[in-house]
């Protein structure tokens, strides 16, 4: 890797910082351009602007007139300028620069796309792919930009997001973590005007990144940050924090650099001593010679604190930069052999910015998302040591179509604070606040009779599996409902609905599993108890010249017997006379016999189920009472209408003959 990794060592949110450029090109130089090419090729952007827009001015021939402006634009880029990105973009394409380096046209698709000018966004990736540019580049960014589109107006979840303005600043602020147990004191990492020393960073243009510390008031009022003591902050770049598991010691990122050379990134820990901090020192997780460039930052400690994973260039990984972990033993403070967090975490692109939520699954940021920029992705805990799933990338507002990252959470809840460059900030990198407020579940129900309609005022009783239970009377208009916060997430609620003189019924719902608020709308149809009618059912199948229930891939018979098993369990007093019906074909003894086999399974099966036999009789009726007659059969012009209608002969229907059966008789 470049030797000049300042990028990563400052790490900043500029996801474009820490990839390596792929665009433009830094050949035929002018010795105009020679020393903004330098600087831009270190990662100095803010001085390659500077040294570009100076070279602009003197070079006359217009390709490298093009390049010079096209280069100047991407400089403003990485530095999260976008207006003047814009800028320098549209002097590039008016020099033509666009038919040498089709490339333009998609940087200025992205810098839309990140402010959320989708419309916009669009057209320069069209023109990127007219212009000779990759087709299927061009096109999975428009399909990136229509669904970003679509995430800001019909949100895919309910997180709720909020700049912390009083923490901001105009320059960049990132990287916070968590100084307490409480999450009421936070540390995190800034350019402002208070960072310690006088120089400015040559890649940002801004003040050397600083450690700050705020604290939260009973009011959940922010402090006005404040710089940490001289043993943290030095006139180098620190950057993003963690602490151990009972917050007494800070691990943070410094990277040493002076107007010669840049070393390389590493992790350093101090004593926590009240709101101050003792000497810092270096953690040695590799074995460095004075060659190595190999960077190491991003410390992030495991829910239990036996692994400290952190972020690095090393050779083994699956891209740029990777994720990777060591074992931590507290009682002898002493670090195993870095490894790899594996496939399912880093791709060819860069990973970073790790941090495991309080149920283990692990938070990170990567290059390789499907919002655009640095997207937040999550993978939740698998079975072994350190392992996790398939990674995936959180929905929006955690996401933005710009630069997201750096995510950390309290113990035990839905919310914290993470990084974000999207539009609407305070500076260049925000620090956000997000709270995934709880879900409001809402049941609501009529209850009518079901030949008239008329609303019903019967009584409603809904029990959940947590315990929690209530007694209803339906309204005048057969309604009631229950949508305070009473009905809890990850539970189960039978409904029981009864009116003297009327068949029982209910059903069950369930609030496990769901993400969204949800409101459970509910129609109840009492039939009215009248002894020894028939009442029909669900369809109740059998095979061709069969007795047992018909069950394959298709149909399954027994289902259909579920609703009078239901029937049965709600309405304990009922003694139910099951009648099964055959078509006209075949003798009259054949069918009455078959049609008495086809009842009895059917009370065998209700039996099986728990329902007492003393409550249940089977009578076959043959083909002795036909609700199409043959002449009517006979009449009917298709094949397909004539068994439809023999199918409608064969019918399962029960009676109720008492109703004042005592249960164990």
């Amino acid at each position: 890797m470049h030797k000049n990794l300042q990028a990563f060592c400052t790490l900043t949110g500029l996801a474009s910082l820490l990839i390596m450029i792929s665009f433009g090109t830094l050949s035929a130089q002018t010795d105009y351009a020679a020393e903004a090419d330098q600087a831009y090729e270190k990662m100095a952007f803010s001085t390659s602007a500077q040294e570009y827009i100076k070279a602009y001015a003197k070079v006359k021939e217009i390709d490298e007139k093009g390049r010079i402006a096209f280069m100047t634009g991407e400089s403003f880029r990485m530095m999260l300028e976008p207006a003047a990105a814009e800028e320098w973009y549209d002097k590039a394409i008016g020099l033509r620069y666009g038919a040498n380096d089709p490339s333009v046209f998609l940087v200025y698709g992205d810098v839309m796309h990140s402010q959320q000018s989708f419309d916009d966004a669009i057209e320069w990736y069209v023109a990127y792919k007219e212009n000779g540019g990759d087709g299927d580049v061009a096109d999975a960014r428009i399909e990136q930009a229509d669904n970003d589109a679509l995430e800001l107006d019909e949100p895919s979840s309910r997180y709720i997001v909020d700049n912390l303005l009083l923490l901001n600043s105009d320059g960049y602020d990132f990287g916070v973590g968590y100084a307490s147990k409480k999450a009421d004191e936070i540390v995190f990492a800034s350019s402002r005007e208070s960072s310690t020393g006088s120089g400015e960073d040559p890649i940002t243009g801004q003040s050397y990144m600083d450690l700050f510390r705020s604290e939260q008031d009973k009011k959940d009022r922010w402090s006005t940050p404040a710089p940490l003591n001289s043993t943290i902050n030095t006139e180098f770049n620190e950057g993003t924090v963690a602490f151990d598991r009972k917050y007494k010691n800070i691990y943070f990122t410094r990277c040493i650099s002076d107007d010669e050379s840049s070393f390389a990134c590493d992790l350093y820990r101090a004593a926590a001593m009240g709101s101050k901090y003792g000497p810092s020192e270096v953690i040695e997780l590799i074995n460095r010679d004075e060659n190595d460039s190999s960077q190491v930052g991003h410390p992030s400690f495991t829910i239990d604190n036996d692994f400290l994973m952190f972020v690095s260039d090393l050779e083994g990984g699956y891209g740029g930069k990777d994720i990777w972990y060591v074992a931590y033993d507290s009682k002898e403070d002493t670090f195993g052999d870095p490894v790899n967090l594996g496939e399912n975490i880093n791709t060819s692109g860069d990973e970073m910015f790790p941090n495991m939520r309080y149920d283990g699954t692990l938070f990170f940021s990567s290059t390789n998302g499907n919002m655009g920029g640095l997207d937040i992705l999550s993978a939740a805990p698998a079975e072994g040591i350190m392992k996790f799933e398939k990674a995936t990338t959180v929905p929006y507002p955690l996401n933005s179509s710009a630069d997201d990252f750096s995510i950390v959470f309290k113990d035990g809840e839905d919310a914290g604070i993470f990084t974000s460059s999207r539009v609407g900030g305070k500076g260049k990198d925000d620090l956000y606040s997000f709270t995934l407020p709880d879900m409001k579940f809402c049941f609501r129900a009529n209850v009518y009779d079901y030949d008239t309609g008329n609303p019903l005022m019967a009584a409603v009783e809904v029990n959940g599996s947590n315990g929690d239970s209530w007694t209803f009377t339906a309204d005048a208009d057969g309604g009631l409902e229950l949508c305070g916060d009473e009905i809890k997430k990850n539970a189960t609620y039978d409904v029981d609905v009864e009116l003297q003189g009327y068949i029982s019924t209910g059903d069950r719902f369930a609030t496990a599993g769901l993400s969204e608020s949800t409101t459970f709308a509910r129609e109840y149809f009492l039939k009215e108890v009248v002894l020894d009618q028939e009442y029909q059912m669900p369809l109740v199948l059998y095979a061709f010249n069969e007795a047992e229930l018909l069950v394959n891939d298709d149909v399954n018979g027994a289902d259909s017997l579920a609703y009078l098993l239901d029937i049965m369990e709600r309405n304990e007093t009922y003694v139910i006379q099951l009648e099964s019906h055959t078509d006209s074909r075949g003798k009259d003894n054949y069918n009455q016999e078959l049609s008495q086999l086809r009842a009895q399974t059917c009370v065998d099966y209700l039996v099986g189920a728990g329902i007492e036999r003393n409550r249940l009789v089977a009578v076959g009726r043959g083909e002795s009472m036909l609700l199409v007659s043959d002449s009517e059969i006979n009449r009917m012009k298709t094949e397909e209408d004539k068994e439809r209608a023999h199918q409608a002969n064969r019918r399962t229907v029960f009676r109720i003959m008492r109703f004042d059966y005592v249960p164990g008789e």
